[in-house]
């Protein structure tokens, strides 16, 4: 009889070790299936005893261990990868089991029993052996980073994996989204089909299974394009891993355990002895910086100079439209924009209009006291929604919890019926279009009119096929979006402006870069604010002066790449959550502890508080601090490199 100690790849449990008695042969590194309270979870055996050795431990303990009747066993986590998850865990002060969790994906768990593992395979994780290329064994973990327009960055790629083909080594593409995914396979297959791979959530289990089977039976190096949950894939002569869109946001799991999934990468890649290469069209402010700092190496000399063909002009929307005499009027859209619509429709050409929020209004407000209009349940602003026909009622909707209500009603501050709508939303730019242009085709994708991934590519196909139509989107439609236009327009963007996030100005110009590269013929920018410095680096394609701007102002604020920030957030009764998190500081000495009330400081009727950790670069992970946050009960909620400390 022996004891198994597991790590449970569950997110839902807090402990890190569990333990259980059993007759079968167990080794360490296997996955197996256990017991615990009504049902049966996976778990990472990471230590064997026999009973004979611990006995007396066994009868000292507190509690009894349960037998495993059946054990369901499979082998295919590589040493490097557990590893991974270990580090991974510690630098997010969460637990490995949940990190395991996040980055094994559960379609893959549950179809266990169905994945083939090769004889050859099976022994070399057995001796904890990875078998390497001449090429990747002699080389150091390099990390290399590649800024340019995305038509040049592939060109790159392709001559990679060619040249990585030749020395019988095999890529990893890692990837953020799906659209993500099967935009890089269109664009890198072409010649070595047989030999790519693409992995992600939406595929079927035979799918998934078929394609995991085929990959362990190849002896050609292979191209593997996938989301980051399938770096767990057993293929040994991986040399290059490609990390691609490296700005976006998607990376970060929204949900505990709140991973970068960037931040694994960079950690597996150095486990097995890999090339990482950071690509996108505007990198990070952190990695250009840690490139200056010698931290990483050019790939190519960066690109801080976009170019595109199309002509570009900021508008300033606060120049009124109407004639000479006439009584000003707010334009949703300005004349500018008007004409190229009308150029768009003439020539048969295709036009996307950007806004950067749902609904008619971003924000309400009242007139006489300036009180903004808020959720009753949480108190984040609400958006004005529907109107857009005649006979629809508008409504209130709260973007933060979902609640709705009538927006029939006066301030709730003094009573007044002067509610002011402020910004541009996309339901009140389609409302503009249909009323100026009836005979113009105009499609419309957000999350609120295409609520699933199928209904979005429907919508981008029908845009695409019908000439001189108009496609009006919020961010999200840039994910499906894969092919250049020859004309495009921001309509609304001003509202980012008014988020106190260090890493708005980032994203606002990733924003404008990506819609810019999208157009052939013609950019029009309409603004309130046209003397914003990140508006003309983006019509100029400025990369270079926007970094030595935005770092600077980190720099002066203590802000990352100078920082490692760790948000601590709790909520509920408001006396409760103050006396609880007034404890911090004193816990995390010597480094300094900031309490700050959330910016929506209250959802679904509790109190939410921040404690903001700034630690020094370099400093992360420090054994003192982590020990303390793992300490902290669960309803403590711990974000490392948070994207936002709102």
């Amino acid at each position: 009889m022996k004891v198994i100690h597991v790590i449970p790849i569950s997110r839902g449990i807090l402990l890190d070790r569990l333990s259980y008695f059993t007759a079968q042969e167990v080794s360490i590194g296997k996955t197996v299936l256990v017991p615990l309270r009504k049902k049966m979870i996976h778990a990472l055996v990471v230590g064997v005893e026999h009973v004979s050795d611990i006995k007396s431990d066994l009868k000292s303990s507190t509690y009894a261990l349960r037998k495993m009747e059946h054990v369901e066993i499979n082998d295919f986590l590589s040493p490097e990868f557990i590893n991974s998850t270990q580090q991974t865990a510690d630098y997010f002060a969460t637990s490995t089991g949940s990190v395991l969790n996040a980055l094994i994906p559960k379609s893959l768990l549950i179809n266990l029993n169905s994945i083939e593992m090769s004889e050859k395979d099976s022994t070399e994780k057995k001796n904890a052996v990875s078998e390497r290329t001449p090429r990747a064994t002699n080389t150091s973990a390099e990390q290399l980073v590649l800024q340019a327009d995305d038509e040049e960055r592939f060109v790159s790629y392709k001559s990679l994996i060619r040249e990585e083909f030749a020395q019988h080594v095999s890529v990893f593409m890692c990837l953020p989204t799906i659209e993500d995914i099967k935009k890089a396979q269109q664009m890198l297959e072409k010649g070595i089909e047989q030999y790519t791979y693409v992995f992600h959530s939406g595929l079927t289990k035979k799918e998934l299974v078929t394609r995991w089977n085929k990959l362990q039976t190849e002896t050609h190096p292979v191209l593997i394009i996938a989301t980051g949950q399938y770096l767990c894939i057993p293929q040994k002569h991986i040399g290059t891993i490609i990390l691609e869109r490296e700005g976006s946001r998607a990376y970060k799991l929204p949900i505990r355990p709140f991973l970068d999934m960037r931040t694994f990468v960079s950690i597996y890649a150095k486990n097995i002895r890999a090339r990482l290469i950071l690509g996108d069209m505007l990198l990070r402010t952190e990695t250009i910086w840690k490139l200056k700092n010698d931290e990483y190496v050019e790939l190519s000399p960066l690109k801080f100079r976009s170019v595109t063909s199309a002509e570009h002009i900021i508008i300033d929307t606060r120049n009124s439209d109407t004639a000479e005499g006439e009584n000003k009027t707010f334009q949703v859209l300005s004349k500018e924009v008007k004409r190229l619509i009308e150029w768009n429709k003439e020539r048969s050409e295709n036009l996307f209009i950007f806004a950067v929020r749902k609904g008619l209004a971003p924000l309400t407000l009242c007139g006489d006291c300036g009180t903004v209009t808020v959720c009753s349940t949480c108190s984040s602003p609400v958006v004005l929604h529907g109107g857009t026909h005649a006979e629809e009622e508008r409504y209130f909707e709260c973007h933060t919890c979902g609640k709705r209500r009538d927006a029939k009603e006066l301030c709730g501050h003094c009573g007044s019926w002067k509610l002011v709508t402020l910004g541009v939303g996309i339901e009140l730019i389609e409302k503009e279009i249909k009323a100026t242009f009836p005979h113009v085709k105009t499609f419309r994708l957000d999350a609120h009119s295409s609520t699933t991934h199928k209904k979005a590519l429907d919508v981008v196909t029908k845009f695409y096929n019908t000439p001189g139509s108009i496609l009006i989107g919020t961010e999200m439609a840039l994910l499906y979006l894969n092919k250049h236009i020859e004309n495009a327009a921001v309509a609304s963007i001003d509202a980012l402006f008014s988020l106190p996030d260090f890493r708005v100005g980032e994203k606002i110009l990733s924003i404008l870069l990506k819609i810019r590269s999208l157009a052939k013929e013609n950019f029009v920018l309409q603004t309130r604010n046209p003397e914003e410095k990140i508006f003309d680096y983006a019509m100029k394609g400025n990369l270079a002066d926007f970094y030595r701007d935005e770092i600077e102002e980190r720099r002066s604020f203590g802000s990352p790449p100078f920082s490692t920030f760790i948000k601590i957030t709790l909520q509920g009764e408001e006396k409760a959550v103050e006396k609880e998190m007034e404890k911090l500081p004193a816990l995390f000495e010597p480094y300094e502890t900031t309490l700050f009330p959330a910016f929506t400081s209250t959802v679904r009727g509790k109190y939410v508080m921040h404690a903001l950790i700034k630690i020094p670069h370099g400093e992360w992970v420090n054994t003192h601090i982590l020990a303390t946050l793992r300490s902290l009960p669960p309803q403590f909620m711990i974000k490392v490199d948070p994207e936002s400390i709102l």
